[in-house]
């Protein structure tokens, strides 16, 4: 299940490539070997979401289904 922290550090943050023109977007980085943090490229200081490589496949293939 993905957890909720406050720690926003981390290298190589990426850009969702649907980003709007207002900057309205999440920014993507793979932090640790299986983990995946999301956070909102407004608001970069506060809470980040973190998902296991698992849970973000997950997540993705509900979003805009499989890929072949």
């Amino acid at each position: 299940m993905a957890t909720w922290s406050r720690d926003s550090h981390a290298p190589a943050w990426r850009r969702s490539s649907y980003s709007s023109v207002h900057g309205n977007c999440v920014e993507v980085v793979n932090r640790r070997p299986f983990e995946v943090v999301v956070r909102d490229s407004k608001q970069r200081a506060c809470v980040v979401l973190r998902f296991t490589d698992r849970e973000w496949t997950h997540l993705l293939v509900a979003l805009v289904g499989p890929r072949n």
